[in-house]
């Protein structure tokens, strides 16, 4: 394999700039139409950029295959964050978008001893202490806890949690750098396409993780997209729970849940949808003076992928007394009545992204387990991508996931297969 000279080439990569001129030029054309928040001249714009060195002599550079556009991506693009949002202090910019990343090692350094050019792997972005060059490790990381590492503002890379977020770091890009201990090897016999979903499945193991669920109860998913459809696979094919429903968006969603084993998709939202869980689970209705009806009893459990307040508080008014509610989605705050959840005694946990992993005996990333699951065919998910695009088709790629009604999107890839 020929070895790649990266110094002093250029690549192209789509890049986020925080200028306020260019956000504000975003602002005014997205809120008219959402393609004008990456029309050009906007915040988001393909660019020629230095390719990719080692950091250190333990680092790769792979040459991507993939790059999954994520939920946080078209967060980040429609500009729908909060100015006051504490993450703001693990960013650095500009960015190079994209955290989802799969490929083939280019380049190995000379302290990489797990892995050799030609290897297919998966990434796994979080920048925690080991690619910063930090030793001894902060106490998260040694517990392999990497999503809550104490040092995303120190050692030898700029400000950030991840790929995509870190100044120079990101995946839409042909070429990466990464390093060792962030690369997984893609078992033989699992497509590209299947790892390419490694990191929301990941993610949305986690959350099942947290959330524990018995195989007997019913459990409740809110929100279809992707990684809302893999909890969904999770819960029926890994954690083998009976009885899952769900609630989607659009009736394409509704017909891939029930084929994936939902037993039943609410298509409503807000009171709508309290009513239409308490009366499918047999819960009395309670109707105050103001506001929505409640139950005390309902599903006994909830990992809500949207996260808005919208769906935490129609959560805590169907979800059983000292039921648990887990949250993986993030939207911008805003009120929502939540005496249901003190009077209810519910636990509401939030659930980010993914590390190390304790399941059945054995410890490993969740990256890992998928991986595995998919190797052993008790996973089958490449059929979710559904959309695939050149990088110099952004501008068709967000558009997809801006308008999932007529595209009927679910995971939209960048491919950079030659």
């Amino acid at each position: 394999m020929t070895i790649l000279n990266t110094r002093g080439r250029t690549m192209p990569a789509l890049q986020f700039d925080f200028n306020f001129m260019k956000l504000a030029k975003s602002k005014l054309r997205g809120r008219k139409n959402p393609s004008g928040y990456w029309r050009p001249g906007g915040a988001v714009e393909l660019k020629q950029v230095p390719t990719p060195v080692m950091v250190a002599d333990d680092w790769v550079i792979l040459k991507t295959t993939y790059c999954g556009i994520c939920g946080s991506d078209m967060k980040e693009l429609t500009l729908t964050g909060a100015f006051d949002n504490p993450l703001q202090t693990f960013l650095s910019f500009p960015q190079i978008m994209g955290h989802e990343v799969v490929g083939v090692i280019e380049q190995a350094g000379t302290k990489v001893s797990s892995l050799k050019p030609g290897d297919r792997v998966a990434i796994n972005p979080w920048f925690s202490c080991a690619p910063r060059g930090i030793d001894p490790p902060c106490p998260r990381c040694q517990a392999g806890d990497f999503t809550h590492c104490h040092n995303f503002r120190r050692g030898n890379l700029p400000p950030g949690m991840h790929l995509g977020v870190t100044k120079g770091f990101g995946g839409f890009a042909p070429y990466v750098a990464v390093h060792e201990s962030q690369c997984f090897i893609i078992p033989d016999g699992v497509s590209f396409e299947a790892a390419a979903l490694a990191d929301p499945f990941a993610v949305a193991f986690h959350s099942c993780l947290t959330l524990r669920p018995e195989s007997g109860s019913t459990i409740l998913v809110y929100g279809l997209g992707i990684v809302g459809l893999a909890t969904l696979i999770w819960l029926k094919n890994i954690f083998k729970v009976e009885h899952v429903v769900a609630v989607g968006r659009y009736p394409f969603q509704k017909d891939i849940a029930l084929q994936a084993g939902a037993r039943h998709v609410f298509m409503s939202h807000g009171e709508k949808l309290v009513q239409e869980v308490a009366a499918y689970v047999g819960a009395e209705l309670y109707t105050p003076d103001r506001g929505w009806q409640w139950a005390v009893d309902g599903v006994h459990g909830i990992i809500d992928t949207v996260g808005s307040a919208s769906s935490l508080e129609a959560g805590m008014r169907f979800l059983t007394t000292q039921g648990r509610l887990v949250f993986t989605g993030v939207d911008p705050p805003r009120r929502c009545e939540n005496t249901p959840h003190y009077f209810k005694e519910l636990e509401i946990i939030g659930s980010n992204a993914c590390a190390i992993e304790q399941f059945q005996g054995q410890r490993a990333h969740a990256m890992e387990f998928y991986l595995k699951y998919a190797h052993e065919k008790l996973i089958d998910a490449a059929h979710l991508i559904t959309h695939k695009f050149k990088l110099e088709q952004y501008r068709d790629a967000f558009d997809a996931l801006a308008h999932k009604q007529e595209s009927k999107a679910i995971k939209v890839i960048f491919d950079f297969n030659e």
